[in-house]
């Protein structure tokens, strides 16, 4: 397969929303010095105020300053980091390329593009795993890419961030397991990816995407892609057991609208609550007789994190969270469907999938209504077919705000991780012009010629 197109004579840093992320990188460094610098002071001031009473402030001192220089060293890294970035973004173009991630439990995370030259490109990508989990591709996903896969680079998720650095991956049977893993994502038969945008004034490739005036992708183009994305088989350590049906049981009984709602991050802070209890239950029942009389401050610290956490989670919950999860049930048991074709494709970073919809009686040339962002479903669908759509499809002409749609498939809703989106809207012509990057160059215009 060819490696995605470039922009030739652009530099990667020409592009707005690179320059963009690459401040907005630096500025997270400085932020993250100068807290660590508060937090230290903090600590010093502690230290001098309470020298040797009470014990508890000598602990929360050192707890403190063990933080205050853990991020102001993590702030440090970052400037070397943006000098980096810096030098190989100005130093060549961006350019397009399947790619597919690899998550190795001992050696972090690895990420396989496909070359130009019809090979692969196996990198390692130098990042936590938290912030890599943002715009992590699906099997079948893309990633722009930008300097030497023999030296090294930087990746970043199509539109030119957030900002990855990435090197080659050393050993050749860590590199030979990461090719038999594209191999069996299927990478080398993933469409070429469109071109990179150019910056404004530069010269570049016609856009395979659509653009104003410039129709979507036809249902045939997108089924197709979805149809190959689907083929990937899913990598799960076990199938999970089917969650309660929304129509029958309360919502809290949900798998997936508990996690909508946030009540797993409450169950965090009460394990930790229940966890700091227990130590200090044990610190009560058993005392340690050197350290009799001693408040047991690592039990104090770790309830008092949790207290604050739970109640953080609980609002977040009562003020966010239940009012989502009780709107989505209200729209899954809307009493009027409405039938419409769907294709199934991921979403252009992370691991979300999307919904995109089109009339449901056409032909292949139609093109799409709307898109509907989702969770990624806990069961296998199919990568096109037909959904019932239950919500607030038809609002009033006074009210702006995207309607909430729930689709059914198969007797089961999907749920949806963001509001409807038509197509005649700045968001969703956004969202399919995203979405129409992955697809590769349109074909070309002729006789037969599908959009």
């Amino acid at each position: 397969m060819a490696g995605g197109p470039e922009v030739t004579g652009v530099c990667a840093i020409d592009l707005p929303g690179t320059a963009e992320e690459l401040r907005r990188y630096r500025r997270g460094g400085v932020l993250l010095s100068a807290g660590g610098l508060v937090l230290a002071v903090l600590a010093l001031v502690g230290v001098s105020v309470f020298p040797e009473d009470p014990p508890w402030a000598q602990d929360l001192a050192g707890f403190l300053g063990v933080g205050g220089g853990t991020a102001f060293l993590f702030g440090l890294v970052r400037f070397p980091y943006a000098r980096r970035f810096r030098r190989i973004l100005s130093a060549g173009p961006w350019s397009a390329h399947a790619a597919t991630a690899v998550a190795r439990a001992w050696s972090g995370e690895a990420v396989v593009l496909a070359a130009p030259d019809g090979g692969v490109w196996p990198l390692r990508v130098v990042a936590s795993r938290s912030r890599w989990q943002e715009v992590r591709p699906v099997p079948a996903g893309v990633l722009w890419w930008c300097g030497d896969p023999r030296k090294g680079g930087v990746i970043a998720a199509p539109g030119g961030g957030p900002l990855f650095r990435a090197a080659r991956v050393r050993g050749k049977a860590a590199r030979r397991r990461l090719l038999d893993l594209a191999e069996e994502a299927g990478l080398a038969a993933l469409p070429v990816p469109a071109a990179p945008h150019s910056a404004p004034g530069a010269a570049a490739p016609a856009p395979a995407a659509p653009a104003p005036g410039v129709p979507a992708p036809s249902y045939a183009r997108i089924a197709g892609h979805a149809g190959a994305w689907a083929a990937v088989p899913p990598r799960r350590s076990r199938p999970r057991r089917p969650e309660a049906d929304v129509r029958t049981a309360p919502w809290w009984r949900v798998r997936s609208l508990r996690r909508v709602a946030g009540l797993p991050q409450v169950g965090f802070g009460l394990g930790g609550l229940a966890a700091g209890g227990g130590l200090l239950s044990l610190d009560v029942l058993w005392p340690d007789p050197e350290s009799a009389g001693e408040t047991p401050t690592g039990a104090l610290f770790m309830m008092t994190a949790a207290v604050a956490w739970t109640l953080w989670a609980s609002f977040q919950v009562w003020y966010r969270g239940l009012p989502v999860a009780r709107m989505l049930v209200r729209a899954a048991l809307a009493p009027v469907p409405v039938g419409r074709r769907y294709a199934l494709v991921p979403a252009p970073v992370g691991e979300d999938v999307a919904l995109v919809l089109f009339p449901a009686h056409g032909g292949p040339d139609d093109r799409p209504e709307g898109v509907l962002p989702l969770l990624p479903p806990e069961r296998p669908v199919e990568p096109s077919g037909t959904v019932e759509l239950r919500g607030w499809l038809d609002r009033d002409g006074t009210d702006d705000a995207a309607p909430v749609v729930v689709a059914w498939c198969d007797d089961r809703p999907l749920w949806p991780a963001g509001p409807y989106l038509e197509a005649g809207t700045a968001d969703g012509a956004a969202l399919l012009e995203d979405l129409a990057g992955l697809l590769g160059p349109a074909p070309a215009a002729g006789p037969g010629a599908q959009g």
